[in-house]
């Protein structure tokens, strides 16, 4: 997660480029998108350390793009700033219940805007103050996993590692070789008796150690196939939590 790194998600085009003029002037990396899908997309990606979120939007508007934010793995922490030129009070609770961390009202003022935004990297950088932070505790498992990298196109492969521990997060995987940082793939792994389909990409890899002629490699989860995989996940990580702390 960039420290300095922001994501706007405004349908309004010339909202978008003033937003990023201010915050580009205070410093800040800006990306933009201009509805909640590509948003939550681009935020995959970027990792931004606080998204400015508006949200009256067509479509998907601003409630619905939080919930799902909040609802993501990868995504759920990352502090979200909401906008709105709406005058109804309901509007901003809906928004705080969704997930909003702080509201800024439109037309909203330049140095008011910025020490928010301010505020929202610096909640960031207080819960993760090591690069290499953890959000979710790793637990030991030994589970083979079965990989489909390069899913987009008639060259992908299949490719079997073993982890070496888990979280909700990610995984420590050992592979029989190297897949470079950032490429996404699906995996396909058995607990608490089914198979767990998820998307994920790796954020590190190590080529220098090995074990049984594989590679460390850290993956991280961007999605679960379905709500029901994620349970069955959450559950093992439960257990074996558990017999940890016999």
């Amino acid at each position: 997660m960039r420290k300095r790194s922001i994501l706007v998600i405004d349908d309004d085009p010339r909202m978008r480029e003033l937003i990023t003029d201010i915050l580009t002037s205070a410093g800040f990396e800006v990306h933009s998108a201009p509805d909640g899908i590509s948003g939550i997309e681009l935020a995959r990606t970027a990792q931004p350390a606080a998204i400015v979120l508006d949200m009256m939007m067509p479509g998907i508007d601003g409630i619905d793009t939080l919930e799902r934010l909040k609802r993501d793995l990868v995504l759920a922490d990352i502090p979200v700033v909401g906008m709105t030129a709406s005058a109804d009070l309901t509007y901003t609770g809906k928004a705080f219940r969704a997930g909003a961390d702080f509201f800024v009202p439109k037309p909203f003022g330049r140095t008011s805007f910025i020490t928010v935004v301010e505020v929202a990297v610096d909640k960031t950088r207080r819960r993760t103050p090591m690069r290499h932070h953890r959000h979710h505790p790793r637990f030991p498992a030994a589970l083979d996993v079965r990989c489909l990298v390069g899913t987009h196109g008639s060259g992908s492969r299949e490719v079997v590692g073993t982890a070496g521990n888990a979280s909700l997060g990610g995984l420590l995987l050992f592979l029989p070789e190297i897949v470079a940082p950032g490429i996404a793939f699906g995996l396909w792994f058995g607990v608490a008796e089914r198979t767990v389909r998820a998307e994920a990409k790796v954020i590190w890899q190590n080529r220098q150690t090995m074990v049984d002629g594989r590679l460390r490699h850290g993956i991280q989860f961007l999605r679960f196939g379905n709500d029901s995989g994620l349970v069955g996940y959450r559950r093992y990580l439960s257990q074996i939590a558990a017999a940890q702390a016999l």
